[in-house]
Order: C-alpha cells, then structure tokens, then sequence
C-alpha cells in the first residue's frame, strides 16, 4: 500500500454488514481514517467525503441509490476510487455502475479480503469478484472485438485472462510463457484500446459495449 495517509469510507445501510467492513478497514495499519453514511444524500451532505481515496457504495440504498451516486462523485471528485457492494449480480447494474466510473464490483457474498482489495485499488487495479468476472469473460466471448481494434489471437486470448482478473505473472503462468512477453502484448492490448490500466480496460468494455 501507500506510504502516506490513506481515508476509506462506506456508504452502507446494512448494520451488520457495514459493522464486518468497519472492523476490518480500521484494524488495516495503513488506512488513517474510516468513515461511515447510512445514505447517499448523508454522504453527499458532508465535507469529509471530499477527501476520501476509495468509497464503498452499497448499491440498494433508500432513496439515492449507490449506482447513481456513483456518477455525482465522479463528476465532482473523479480521484475518488469508487467500488460497488452488492447482492445482485444484474447485468444491468454492472453496466451502469462502470458507467459511472466505478472501479469495482463486489458480490458481498464473495467479499472475502478487504485489505487486499484496498491495496489493489491503491496500486491503480480494479476489482471483480469471481460471479462478475464470468459474467464480464462470456461477454467477451460472445462478440469477437479483435478484428475491430486488431488484436492478434493471443492478444485477445491474454485480454480475456486480464478480464478474469489475473495479473500479468499468473497470466503468463497459465500460458506459458514469460511475463516479458506477457508485458509486451499487454503494452500493445492498452495502445490499441487507447487505455492506461486494467480500471480503464474494464470501463472500455462497458463503453464499447462489451458488457450487456
């Protein structure tokens, strides 16, 4: 993680569940801060969400739903890293969440290590839980895209690794070969789709149409 100091907060109506997450993000040595609203319009209301670097947002909140907050934090503070909570794993709700600038996108049924999804988003990942990661990999495989930005055949089949969320080592691990050649198709899978990391990879697919 960081060095410096690091401001987490969640967005969460669910007693029980938001008491699990709270626990653990402060027993997290390298999080200075943890904050807590019980709706979107609380949160929005305050100050101190401005100065957040990764908000959980439940999705299915009274009033202002995490989905559509999402959006308002990415128009007036983008640098905030937004993940999604919830127990739905619609089609619909992947899509619009990445939509709005959504980094991730959790099951919280599959929420399993906090601290290594903190750390993840802080070294500029984004996250999918196991169920949405198939959901985002059948989409891939349902529409061939590698004529239409030209990727090559292993190109394509290292996009479809990236998409399951493996890093470059277990991808080259998998396909046998080096992760230097493995970091070379990945520089050249970002130049073609004209993005910079793996959060912007998996905002493309959802803008390209990738995702349903």
């Amino acid at each position: 993680m960081k060095n410096s100091e690091i401001k987490v907060g969640i967005v969460e109506n669910d007693e029980s569940f938001k008491n699990q997450i709270l626990k653990t993000l402060e027993s997290i040595p390298e999080i200075d801060g943890v904050f807590h609203w019980e709706s979107a319009e609380s949160f929005w209301e305050d100050e101190k969400g401005r100065s957040l670097d990764i908000i959980f947002l439940d999705i299915m909140l009274s009033g202002m739903n995490g989905v559509e907050l999402a959006g308002k934090i990415s128009a007036r503070d983008p640098e905030i890293s937004k993940i999604m909570l919830s127990n739905m794993n619609s089609d619909e709700l992947i899509y619009e969440s990445l939509k709005n600038g959504a980094i991730g996108y959790i099951l919280k049924s599959e929420l399993k290590d906090i601290a290594d999804v903190v750390d993840t988003v802080l070294k500029g990942g984004a996250i999918i839980t196991p169920t949405i990661a198939f959901r985002v990999l059948n989409s891939f495989k349902q529409k061939d895209y590698s004529g239409e930005f030209k990727l090559t055949p292993k190109e394509k089949q290292i996009l479809d690794e990236m998409v399951k969320g493996k890093t470059i080592g277990r991808v080259a691990e998998f396909l046998k070969v080096s992760k230097y050649t493995v970091q070379h198709h990945v520089k050249n899978i970002y130049k073609k789709l004209n993005v910079h990391n793996r959060a912007e990879l998996v905002r493309k697919a959802s803008d390209i149409g990738l995702l349903p």
